[in-house]
């Protein structure tokens, strides 16, 4: 299995790292099919925006519609790159793009995500309060 970032910024501090390593192990679960686990990364509030949805989303939602895509789709190859993380106490601001070889029934596809996420400090681990993100013009079928 390669690793989900290849480029990270040096110059990040602890806590940044911590965060960017939640979203690592988030992401890992999603690839792996392991909704369950993904979802202890989605806080009970949650709310947001994704590009798979013409309304806003929640965590039920998450629990159906990742239930589903992740018995349906299967991701090749994944490439994590972040553009900035900004923490003010408890809370943190990612933002970042996800590269994906994705296939499924229909073919393969690639796809490129773009990401703001709001993650908040819980007990256990950083957890997803809030995103929101869209598909960038060059996903391509193929």
């Amino acid at each position: 299995m390669y690793a989900l970032t290849s480029s990270k910024p040096i110059t990040w501090n602890k806590k940044q790292k911590a965060v960017w390593k939640c979203l690592e192990d988030h992401w890992d679960h999603l690839i792996n099919k392991r909704v369950d686990d993904f979802l202890k990364f989605i806080h009970p509030d949650f709310l947001g925006f994704g590009h798979e949805s013409p309304i806003n989303i929640d965590r039920p939602w998450l629990q159906k519609w990742v239930g589903f895509w992740t018995k349906s789709t299967e991701i090749i190859i994944c490439e994590l790159r972040p553009i900035d993380i900004k923490i003010h106490q408890n809370i943190a601001i990612v933002q970042y793009f996800i590269f994906t070889i994705e296939k499924n029934s229909e073919g393969g596809k690639r796809v490129i995500r773009r990401y703001t996420m709001t993650w908040k400090k819980m007990p256990e681990r950083w957890t997803v309060i809030a995103s929101h993100n869209n598909l960038a013009d060059e996903t391509i079928r193929g």
